[in-house]
């Protein structure tokens, strides 16, 4: 049965303020512990997890906002489970953090934890809502409201993490294939393919293809390949709802070419999709090639924050985790699909070149958003030739060329070519042949018949013109972005996850960001509190700060002054 938490807001005779010395107590009071509680632990509205319980009248349920507290901690510091409990046992900055203040109480067991992250991932497959977004969300609007703090200048930037897998060669995803369609057959089946698989089923996956010589993979794959062609046409027939149908058909569909039925082609690497599986042991996981390096089996996580000099933190807004061959202008798309819908003011967004082109431009129009790119995908051409950019385009009210002028000062005429977006640029034969960049520099082609000509697309003209408009002036601004992706990955060594699939990636992932906005809440506030200190000025927030600080102490001395009575000794006569 779902309740809500009230009990952090009692003070207990048992709380740590009574075992710890005032000088001890106050540098706890002012540690991130403090912080989290007051910043992270207080907001979590319960009641979004209110359907993950059971109507009836039952045993009580443990504490949500503890719960999800130790998810973000989990995330912020790279915890294990044992060390995370172990953290939540004895760790007084922990305990202050999730609001446990009574040390005469034992807390929940481990298993409580492994119980509701199943029910949050499981809510999360059934109803497509991730609850740790929710929470993210939830507390960084109010942080953003109570601090007062423009969004309307945001910077955002993406970047890889790969899922808890092993990197694995071809032969080896068919042979864990093999392994994990075989755990899901029915006992029968099993015993029907087992002498026939018996090879693939000794050890994991590395350790089989070990033994198989280099020269004889193509035949190992074939084999694997016909072997779950059979078994799927079979299952097709007798159990079409079997579990491992799916995982078959989705490997044949990616690795193979059917010609006939029971005849099976290998696909060449470059036919085979990024969308492809990495590994049956997570699903969603893609392959994506950027920068030069290879990423087998991750996401891409897009991160939007707040860029305004005025603010006097800077905080994470919004944050997508997506399979990482998502492009970057669909995931701008998201984000302020996602931001409007929390009512967060965006007026521009300053990123990289990866969120230009039509999608990105798009996007920013559909919601009024000034789109100032420091750089430009696209449209680069030669260093040993002039640039588009360096052309001075005419154009008419659709953005439809009419007239082009050479860097040397040369007219030339534009004519529609056969092709819809196309276009023929014509030059005078006279004033090009005697330029001394004809032929070197200049981008035209001598025709025999039509003379100095250049053909090209309407998209080029269209790139030409937002080069001109690129904001380098804004590279300062956006570069700190990246540090913000450092710190959100801090936990993960290596940009590797502990966990796999989408739903929890986006669980740890959105944690640590909320972990992330803390810590700098955490170091604005305390920087506030000696500038006040000093100074004795005192702003709004800090004035709502100190409030409820003061209210606190005044409740505490009260209860301490009444426990002074009731402890007093009784003095009972003998006669």
């Amino acid at each position: 049965m779902f309740q809500e938490n009230k009990d952090h807001k009692q003070e207990s005779f048992y709380s740590l303020k009574s075992f710890l010395t005032p000088k001890l107590w106050e540098q706890l009071s002012n540690s991130w512990a403090a912080t989290f509680y007051q910043e992270v632990f207080s907001r979590i509205d319960e009641k979004l997890f209110a359907d993950l319980y059971s109507e009836k009248d039952s045993r009580p349920n443990v504490p949500v906002n503890v719960l999800v507290s130790l998810e973000i901690l989990k995330s912020g510091y790279g915890w294990s489970d044992e060390e995370l409990y172990e953290q939540a046992k004895y760790n007084l900055q922990v305990r202050l953090a999730l609001g446990l203040h009574n040390l005469n109480e034992d807390i929940f067991t481990e298993r409580t934890i492994y119980n509701f992250r199943r029910r949050v991932r499981e809510y999360a497959k059934d109803t497509g809502i991730n609850l740790m977004q929710k929470v993210f969300e939830q507390i960084t609007d109010a942080q953003l409201e109570d601090l007062a703090l423009s969004t309307g200048w945001q910077r955002m930037d993406s970047t890889q993490v790969l899922s808890n897998l092993a990197r694995m060669t071809r032969l080896e995803l068919m042979v864990a294939v093999l392994q994990a369609v075989h755990k899901q057959l029915g006992e029968s089946d099993q015993k029907r393919v087992e002498k026939r698989w018996e090879p693939y089923l000794e050890g994991r996956p590395h350790q089989v293809c070990f033994k198989i010589p280099t020269r004889e993979t193509k035949d190992h794959l074939l084999t694997i390949g016909h072997e779950l062609d059979r078994l799927e046409r079979q299952l097709a027939e007798r159990a079409p709802e079997s579990e491992a149908l799916p995982l078959i058909r989705r490997i044949l569909e990616e690795q193979y070419k059917r010609e006939a039925e029971g005849v099976l082609q290998l696909l060449k690497g470059k036919e085979i999709d990024t969308e492809s599986l990495q590994s049956p042991h997570d699903l969603e996981a893609t392959y994506r090639v950027k920068g030069g390096k290879e990423y087998r089996g991750g996401y891409v996580v897009n991160v939007s924050e707040t860029a305004d000099d005025e603010n006097p933190v800077q905080l994470i807004t919004d944050m997508q985790v997506e399979p990482n061959h998502t492009d970057d202008a669909d995931l701008m798309e998201q984000s302020l699909d996602d931001q409007t819908e929390r009512n967060i003011k965006v007026d521009k967004v300053t990123t990289d070149g990866g969120y230009t082109g039509p999608k990105g431009e798009q996007a920013c129009e559909k919601h009024n958003v000034e789109l100032r790119a420091t750089r430009m995908r696209g449209g680069y051409s030669s260093p040993h030739k002039w640039s588009w950019d360096q052309y001075i385009w005419e154009v008419d009210e659709v953005q439809k060329p009419i007239g082009v002028i050479c860097p040397e000062g040369c007219r030339g005429q534009v004519i529609p070519g056969q092709a819809e977006e196309r276009f023929i640029i014509r030059f005078e034969a006279e004033q090009c042949r005697d330029c001394p960049f004809f032929k070197g520099k200049c981008r035209v082609l001598d025709r025999a018949r039509s003379g100095p000509t250049i053909y090209l697309k309407q998209r080029v003209i269209e790139v030409a013109g937002k080069r001109k408009q690129l904001h380098p002036e804004d590279t300062p601004v956006r570069v700190v972005v990246e540090s913000t992706i450092r710190s959100v990955k801090k936990a993960f060594p290596g940009s590797k996850l502990p966990v796999r699939g989408l739903i929890r990636s986006r669980m740890m992932l959105y944690s640590s960001a909320v972990m992330v906005n803390l810590r700098r809440l955490h170091k604005y506030l305390n920087e506030g509190d000696r500038k006040n200190a000093k100074n004795g000025t005192f702003s709004l927030s800090f004035f709502k700060m100190y409030l409820l600080r003061g209210l606190k102490y005044i409740f505490c001395h009260i209860l301490e002054i009444l426990s002074t009575f009731w402890l007093q000794p009784v003095t009972i006569p003998l006669s």
